[in-house]
């Protein structure tokens, strides 16, 4: 490892709370050990921490020159996480570098090559290049049925990004179709995960209250918090989201009390360590402080919006949105 490169990870075991020479010593087991730390920061919301390992592994492999698969999942967790930060192009340009080292590469997994293109089609949606989108995330559909034995959850987190790009482009009869035939494979499968089918819920409803249809809107958040409270480990993050998109809904239609009720009980999910992006943690402030305001109560409010500013300040300029998709989060 170059100098600078190993200071700084030594840096980076002491906040991990790891001896120095579990990852400055130069093997292959500490490049292991660094992309998986890496992987569990990004999945805790702890998307700074897990952006500087990342970086950390990438500088290395590169200095040594090595392009093997470590150096594609290092470039395509990196951009995950510049996607979360609302950095389009560079998670676009990080992850065709990825797919690039494993379509060229022995041995990945079709699973893991789809779902490099559907990291590749979600980072073009970013960008909103919507047909560059659309054929990444056709490419990664066609990887995964083709596969020996294709995987439900994929096809499920690659057709609920179909329909978030579609959506996007307000095609709203493509995305409603995408998203249900993501439903119907899930209602195929046995031992389905509960937090999965919230997650589509939540993104039919988000695709409903686009289109108008208020009703079908609200029964698809409500169900999907049925879902997310009945699971065997429930996914703060995913009750979280569906708290503030029902809360949003109530908000609109001038049911303060409500609204309030919802935007808090989904402020203390993320205050307990609900791993959303920090983008969307400011939304929801901002919206529970507009309500606290239609209430009477300025003060508190205030203050709500005061903790959104410095939030949002603290991330890099982007375009970065509100819906979370199951992509981001059923791989937990």
């Amino acid at each position: 490892m170059r100098n600078e490169g190993r200071g700084l990870l030594c840096v980076l075991c002491g906040m991990l709370g790891m001896t120095a020479t579990s990852f400055c010593a130069s093997s292959e087991r500490s490049l292991d050990q660094l992309l998986q730390a890496a992987g569990t920061a990004r999945l805790s919301g702890n998307y700074a921490e897990a952006g500087e390992l990342y970086t950390v592994a990438i500088r290395d492999l590169d200095s040594a020159k090595v392009a093997d698969l470590r150096l594609a999942r290092g470039l395509l967790g990196l951009g995950l996480i510049r996607q979360v930060e609302g950095r389009c192009q560079e998670a676009a340009d990080l992850a065709l570098r990825g797919i690039r080292i494993l379509e060229a590469a022995d041995g990945p997994e079709p699973t893991e090559r789809g779902a490099a293109w559907q990291e590749l089609g979600k980072a073009y949606n970013c960008q909103r290049q919507f047909s560059k989108a659309e054929q990444a995330l056709d490419r990664a559909l066609d990887i995964e049925q083709s596969a020996p034995a294709p995987r439900a959850n994929r096809l499920v987190e690659i057709l609920a990004s179909q329909g978030a790009v579609h959506e996007a482009e307000r095609k709203f009869p493509e995305a409603e179709n995408a998203l249900q035939r993501a439903q119907a494979i899930l209602f195929r499968s046995a031992g389905a995960d509960p937090g999965e089918e919230a997650l589509l819920l939540n993104n039919l409803g988000i695709l409903y209250r686009m289109m108008g249809r208020i009703a079908e809107s609200q029964a698809a958040f409500r169900r999907g918090l049925d879902l997310a409270n009945a699971g065997t480990l429930p996914d703060a993050a995913i009750e979280a989201t569906l708290l503030y998109n029902l809360a949003f809904l109530d908000l609109a239609r001038k049911q303060y009390r409500d609204a309030a009720a919802g935007f808090e009980r989904a402020l203390a999910l993320l205050d307990r360590g609900a791993p959303l992006a920090p983008r969307t943690t400011g939304q929801i402030l901002r919206d529970y402080a507009t309500c606290l305001r239609k209430l009477g109560d300025g003060r508190q409010a205030k203050a709500l919006d005061e903790r959104a500013a410095a939030l949002l300040r603290s991330q890099p300029d982007g375009n970065g949105r509100a819906l979370v998709d199951v992509t981001e989060l059923a791989r937990k």
